[in-house]
């Protein structure tokens, strides 16, 4: 596992220079360029030579699974999915209104959503496993092709999905089992809304290095217990959890990459206290 520094800045031409002696390419002002590299010497170099100014740099994190870390695994939580439009109604958000009882969510975190009716999409990927790019990235839809291969089998149901008025024949709608189990997130920044109670915790996984793992996983593909997010905004999603056997299917299919996938473990608090001071 690497702890992988993401940065970026309106990079002068003395930068790029500095930067190109380090075998680091960037581009003059170009602030939305990321430069990616391993927390190593060439970071504390970059960091000390632009210290003046970097609270004013965009410096992010995140860790890199080898191979043989991810293989290892036997469950993931996706960090990355491919991303189809947005659920329907979207202006103004009326989608809510449309599929999911308005009066369980709450106004303030945006928790306890609750769907009633059938979503509405206004695009359809050419992949057979993915979700909205953004505001409902816990729900997953699925070609009835990778449904019955991977899904199916596990007992995972299936609900319609509407495009133009109209069902589709050949996409559903997964519909990923909440587990009953809490999962020990007290590492995580959380948040506990006064409005309805409920605890929200940091969204941005690849911050954490793994992610824990229930003492009792259900097979398959669901959702863990616990709502994720940022802060007080409305919107709210739980983690999707997939296992080893459904992940490598979808690797097969082409539905899904290696990359997106953060192992989970559940010696996860074992592990964080041992490499504490590494991490």
């Amino acid at each position: 596992m690497k702890k992988i520094r993401a940065i970026r800045d309106e990079w002068t031409e003395d930068d790029v220079q500095f930067l190109a002696q380090l075998g680091i390419k960037a581009n003059v002002g170009a602030m939305w360029d990321w430069i990616h590299i391993e927390e190593d010497d060439r970071y504390f170099q970059i960091k000390q030579r632009c210290g003046h100014r970097w609270n004013s740099i965009r410096d992010r994190f995140f860790y890199e699974y080898s191979k043989e870390e991810i293989n290892a695994a036997n469950y993931y939580v996706l960090k990355g999915w491919n991303g189809c439009g947005y659920p329907q109604p979207d202006r103004d958000f009326k989608y809510e209104s449309i599929s999911f009882d308005v009066g369980k969510i709450c106004s303030e975190c945006g928790c306890g959503r609750v769907q009633t009716n059938d979503l509405r999409v206004n695009k359809v990927a050419k992949h057979g496993f993915w979700t909205f790019f953004s505001w409902l990235i816990d729900e997953f839809f699925v070609s009835k092709t990778v449904y019955n291969e991977v899904f199916a089998p596990y007992g995972i149901e299936k609900r319609d999905v509407i495009k133009g008025g109209k069902v589709l024949e050949d996409v559903f709608q997964l519909v990923i089992p909440v587990i009953d189990e809490s999962l020990d997130l007290s590492d995580r920044r959380h948040w506990l809304c006064p409005i309805c109670g409920e605890m929200k915790y940091d969204f941005v996984h690849q911050y954490y290095p793994y992610f824990p793992l229930h003492k009792h996983p259900l097979p398959g593909i669901y959702k863990t217990k616990e709502y994720f997010g940022a802060g007080q905004e409305h919107q709210a999603q739980r983690v999707i959890i997939i296992s080893k056997d459904v992940a490598d299917k979808l690797i097969k299919l082409k539905d899904l990459k290696k990359e997106w996938l953060i192992p989970c473990r559940s010696d996860y608090k074992d592990f964080v206290s041992q490499n504490n001071n590494s991490l």
